[in-house]
């Protein structure tokens, strides 16, 4: 039988990695929000620490942890991510492969709307598969955004977000509508039908894109802190963002 979430890929310097143990992905999760402790981690992931240490000690071999000495403790040691998450598996979704067949179908038509076009259908086409982008998509949101660094520069919330929002619709990445600045919540509508998953991968290539821009105009680092799929279609996504708190 199918096992959803069986595995997941990480990408290092000179290779990628592929994880299937449960309690590795859940560390690996974790330490995503950030450098952890064992005993922190211990707590997050619901395993004693001696459990955890054969798992610590397979992930720093393998060159997806790194650590250093804990300065308030020097019994202990500090582990952080020095991989970064590329893809996971899940249920494959035949309704996906539909909706990315119809999608090619629209743009052998309309061949000016090919390039945005074939990036929903590929991404529709993993979900078929049994491949969740969400972690690939939110890194290749971050690289673009950094690409616009000198076309999108303010240090005003409301106009950043602005500029954002016309460079969405100038490329037809999709619809930004701005709910609120404090905190930064967002309306993102795609213009075509998504399975629920694919919406959660466009909500992170959205999110990367925003992030990078925050943190490099503002100063500040954000994570994207609530996030709601609706609408019949799947293509209505609401997002919100939130600075990170020093020492988090």
């Amino acid at each position: 039988m199918y096992d959803s979430g069986d595995f997941e890929l990480y990408m290092m310097g000179d290779g990628f990695v592929k994880v299937s143990s449960g309690i590795q992905r859940r560390i690996l999760k974790a330490l995503q929000d950030g450098d952890m402790t064992a005993t922190d981690i211990s707590v997050i992931v619901g395993r004693a620490r001696s459990t955890l240490t054969v798992h610590l000690d397979n992930l720093v071999r393998d060159g997806l942890v790194g650590y250093r000495d804990n300065p308030e403790d020097g019994r202990s040691k500090i582990y952080y991510l020095i991989s970064d998450p590329l893809i996971k598996s899940k249920r494959p979704d035949r309704s996906a492969l539909a909706l990315s067949r119809d999608i090619l179908r629209v743009s052998k038509v309309m061949p000016e709307l090919s390039s945005n076009l074939i990036l929903r259908s590929m991404i529709l086409m993993s979900d078929g598969v049994g491949l969740d982008m969400a972690p690939v998509m939110f890194t290749i949101g971050c690289n673009m955004a950094e690409h616009f660094t000198d076309e999108i520069t303010s240090r005003s919330v409301g106009r950043l977000l602005d500029s954002i929002k016309e460079h969405f619709d100038s490329f037809q990445l999709g619809e930004l509508a701005v709910y609120s600045k404090d905190p930064i919540t967002i309306l993102f509508r795609d213009t075509i039908d998504l399975t629920y998953t694919t919406a959660e991968v466009m909500a992170s290539f959205v999110s990367g894109f925003l992030v990078t821009l925050l943190e490099q105009n503002l100063g500040k680092e954000y994570r994207i802190t609530d996030q709601e799929v609706f609408g019949d279609r799947n293509n209505y996504i609401r997002m919100k963002f939130e600075p990170i708190q020093a020492g988090l």
